[in-house]
C-alpha cells in the first residue's frame, strides 16, 4: 500500500514538473538573458559600418541585451575619434508572435549603404528597405 502512495507522489510531481516544461513561452526579457544559438535560424548578415562626417554607423546587434525591446531594426551612430555612442534610433518595428521561437522571428539588416544625398538606405533579410535621415534621425520606408 506504501508504495502505491510513494507512485502517486512521483507521477503527481512528474506531471507537474512537464506542465512547467510546455507553459507560455518566455518573455522577451527571460530571451534576451538566455541567448542561445538555435539551429533553426541562420547568422544574421555581416553588415559593414558606414563612416562619413567622422561619425560611423552601425546595426545594434542585439538590442535586447541594449535594453531595447527587439533584437534587431536599430541604428547606433559613433563618434570615430572617441568612439563615443551619439544616439540610436530604431529603423523598424519587428514585434514576436507569442509562443514562436524568438529568433527566427528576428529580422536584421541586409545592407546599408551611403546614397548620394547623404542619407542611408538600409535593406532588411525580409527586404524591406528604409531611408534613414542620419541629420534629422528620421526613417521613411524607400521603394
Amino acid at each position: 500500500m506504501r508504495w502505491i502512495a510513494s507512485d502517486r507522489l512521483l507521477l503527481a510531481v512528474l506531471a507537474a514538473v512537464s506542465a512547467c516544461a510546455h507553459s507560455a513561452s518566455p518573455t522577451i526579457r527571460q530571451e534576451s538573458t538566455v541567448m542561445q544559438k538555435s539551429g533553426s535560424r541562420i547568422p544574421a548578415p555581416t553588415v559593414p559600418p558606414v563612416s562619413v562626417g567622422g561619425v560611423r554607423y552601425e546595426q545594434v546587434k542585439n538590442g535586447l541585451a541594449a535594453g531595447f525591446d527587439q533584437m534587431g531594426g536599430y541604428l547606433a551612430a559613433y563618434e570615430e575619434s572617441s568612439g563615443r555612442q551619439l544616439w540610436t534610433l530604431k529603423v523598424y518595428d519587428n514585434r514576436r508572435i507569442p509562443g514562436k521561437e524568438g529568433d527566427v522571428q528576428d529580422v536584421f539588416f541586409k545592407s546599408m549603404t551611403l546614397q548620394a544625398d547623404g542619407t542611408l538606405l538600409i535593406e532588411t533579410e525580409r527586404r524591406a528597405r528604409f531611408t534613414v535621415d542620419t541629420k534629422a534621425r528620421t526613417v521613411t520606408p524607400a521603394p
